[in-house]
Parts: structure tokens; C-alpha cells; sequence
């Protein structure tokens, strides 16, 4: 008698942790937006302020969340996706080593003898979402002038919904190659 096997991975539970922590940034975003409406018939005190900086504190934090995550379920989809279309020992030994990017273009060529297109908005977007992964799981400390902190040195609403979206692009373009691939996990995408 065979034994019962099942597939072992956490690409679902990644993705339901980034759709989760979205849906809270999308809350706290209208929450902001009908915030900030409310002010422009009167002056703003340091309380609004106060306010509106601990909303969009709130949402940096969750960003961070949706874009690590983001990241960790496109890696262990595209991993689950290789071991169980090869075998985990083509995909130890050829594969596992690869970066990101490259196992998204290059695991699709060696299953279906099709790859991912490397230019397009889909691989753009998973570029964009392992450069920001990276910056935040491998930040490094330094000093800063106040006068020189830009906006682009956090998360916002925008970076979240981004991450959402090199999701969705990217698994679309895999499912546009190859209709075999396992895409029950998403959902409310």
C-alpha cells in the first residue's frame, strides 16, 4: 500500500497573510483619505497631525508585512512549483539556488519549454518587489540629516498595493504559459 502524501508548502499561508494585512491597510487608507478631507474647512492642530502620522504609521508597519510576504509566496509558490512538476531532487541539486527573478524565468523554461517574458511589467514588478524585500530584510543602520529623509525611505498604501499586484501579474503570466499550474490558493486577488 502506498502511502498518503500531500504537497508540504506555505505559499497559501504567506498569500492569506498579505491579503489580510492589505485589507487593513485599505481601512486605514479610507480611514486617512476621509481624515484628511475632513480638515480642509479648518485649521489643523497638532492632535490631527498626531493623527494622521499615526495612521500612516500603522500603514507602513502593515506595508512591511504585505511586501516580505509578498516576496515569501512568490519563492515558495515557484519552489512548490518546481519540486512537483520535476522532482526535489532536480530541483535541490539545478534550482534551489537560483535567485528569485531568475527561478520565475528559468524553473517555467525547464517544465513546459517556456519561460516568463524578462521584460515585462510582470518581472518589472517582482524586480521592483525583491529590491524592497531586500532593502528591508538586510537594512543596514545609518545616520541621516533630517532635512534628507524622503519619502521614499518608507512603505506606504502604494508599495502595499504594488506587491499585490507583482502577485497577480506574475502568477497570470505563468497560468498564460502554462494552464497546468496549481492557482486555487488565489484568492480575493
Amino acid at each position: 500500500m502506498e502511502p498518503l502524501t500531500v504537497a508540504w508548502t506555505s505559499h497559501d499561508r504567506y498569500f492569506a497573510l498579505v491579503m489580510e494585512n492589505f485589507a487593513r491597510i485599505k481601512a486605514l487608507k479610507k480611514e486617512h483619505d476621509e481624515f484628511v478631507s475632513s480638515l480642509k474647512e479648518k485649521e489643523v492642530s497638532d492632535y490631527d497631525v498626531d493623527i494622521l502620522a499615526s495612521k500612516n504609521d500603522e500603514i507602513g508597519q502593515l506595508a512591511i508585512i504585505v511586501v516580505v510576504f509578498s516576496a515569501l509566496t512568490l519563492e515558495a509558490y515557484i519552489n512548490h512549483y518546481g519540486i512537483t512538476r520535476l522532482s526535489k531532487n532536480y530541483f535541490s541539486n539545478y534550482l534551489d539556488k537560483l535567485d528569485l527573478v531568475a527561478k520565475w524565468i528559468i524553473i517555467p523554461k525547464v517544465v513546459i519549454g517556456k519561460q516568463l517574458d524578462p521584460g515585462s511589467m510582470a518581472m518589472k514588478d517582482l524586480i521592483w518587489l525583491v529590491t524592497r524585500r531586500n532593502k528591508l530584510v538586510h537594512y543596514k543602520s545609518k545616520k541621516v540629516d533630517v532635512k534628507n529623509i524622503q519619502s521614499s525611505d518608507f512603505l506606504w498604501y502604494e508599495d502595499a498595493a504594488r506587491a499585490v499586484q507583482a502577485i497577480k501579474r506574475v502568477t497570470h503570466d505563468l497560468t498564460s504559459i502554462d494552464s497546468e499550474a496549481e492557482m486555487d490558493w488565489l484568492v480575493n486577488i
